[in-house]
């Protein structure tokens, strides 16, 4: 009698693992939409709800823009004072693999200060 009830708990406990261990594709959100990575991009995720494995896409032209996440500090300032992440394919997929806020700005003089950077909160 007990071996028949452990059947369908095995099995239960199977499929609660599986589901456990399922890898979660967040969705994409290509910044700036329509007009892509570009002047004036700033305040284009207000009001979106980017989430922890969400991704990011950034679209440009690579001979004329990239993107640099950087911290803080280089964001509110528009300067890349130390060790960061810069992309340069035109076509950057970056996913927010952790909470909490992630800035990035274009780092070519002057960009920066034209509205080419964003702050999310994952």
């Amino acid at each position: 009698m007990a071996r028949a009830t452990m059947v369908p708990t095995l099995l239960v406990l199977l499929l609660v693992v599986c589901c456990a261990t399922t890898v979660v594709h967040g969705k994409e959100w290509t910044v700036g939409d329509n007009k892509g990575w570009s002047f004036g991009v700033s305040g284009w995720e207000s009001g979106k709800h980017i989430q922890s494995g969400d991704v990011l896409v950034f679209k440009y032209n690579p001979g004329m823009h990239n993107v640099v996440q950087v911290g803080e500090g280089d964001y509110n300032s528009c300067r890349v004072s130390g060790p960061s992440r810069t992309y340069t394919s035109g076509n950057d997929h970056i996913q927010l693999s952790h909470g909490g806020k992630a800035f990035f700005i274009c780092s070519l003089p002057g960009h920066c200060q034209q509205g080419m950077k964003i702050a999310v909160t994952a």
